[in-house]
């Protein structure tokens, strides 16, 4: 059943974030789980695959998704588009884990909608650090977009720490992906400086939004 606000109800316990936890490795997911409920202290639910993950969301609002990449039939591309081709889904924070490098061509069409990546093979003290810094920095959206309550509606507050969040993660991959593929003589790897140029063209409208909407 939908909240009043229009969104559906959380599991939390005890005020914890929920988090919900998408891979196709079993064994991973009660290891995950077990780590982020036991010395994180947040809620954890998990789905198998893309299916699963859409049906948890047609009933409960997580406030993360972790959703790994490498899973079969829907991989975790296909099960991004499909979660944000939904609207009531379009402000849950998705972080992605991969084995993959991160391309420039990925970060084009997938960077404006995640909150995070995190590299696998997993190490668990940098994976719940940067869980605990991403939730961090989403409060930290959510803080300044309710600081301008008085000059701005629910849905308007909502666009303007989303786009805080877009620009930050876009600097974050854009700085990521530029480490991949500097060369020793500080030249972009041969066939990636037109993904990076657009990359940067990316960047610059968002930061022209954040500018427009007033946002620090």
């Amino acid at each position: 059943m939908a909240t009043e606000s229009g969104s559906m109800p959380s599991r939390r316990k005890n005020g914890h974030p929920l988090i919900l936890f998408v891979d196709d490795n079993e064994v991973l997911r009660r290891i995950i789980t077990e780590v982020l409920e036991g010395r994180c202290g947040y809620t954890v639910i998990t789905a198998d695959g893309g299916r699963a993950c859409l049906d948890t969301l047609a009933d409960i609002r997580p406030d993360m998704i972790l959703l790994d990449i490498m899973m079969e039939p829907m991989d975790g591309w296909d099960i991004l588009r499909e979660i944000r081709s939904i609207p009531e889904y379009q402000t849950i924070p998705i972080v992605l884990m991969t084995g993959k490098m991160f391309l420039p061509r990925e970060m084009l069409a997938y960077g404006p909608h995640i909150c995070g990546w995190i590299k696998k093979p997993i190490r668990m003290e940098p994976f719940t650090k940067t869980i605990q810094q991403i939730f961090t920095e989403l409060s930290e959206d959510e803080k300044v977009a309710e600081e301008m309550k008085g000059t701005a509606s629910l849905e308007e507050r909502q666009r303007i720490a989303l786009h805080r969040r877009r620009l930050r993660v876009l600097r974050q991959i854009y700085e990521g992906i530029n480490a991949q593929c500097v060369t020793p003589a500080g030249d972009s790897c041969e066939g990636w400086i037109e993904d990076i140029n657009e990359m940067e063209e990316l960047i610059a409208q968002e930061e022209e939004r954040c500018r427009v909407l007033g946002i620090p």
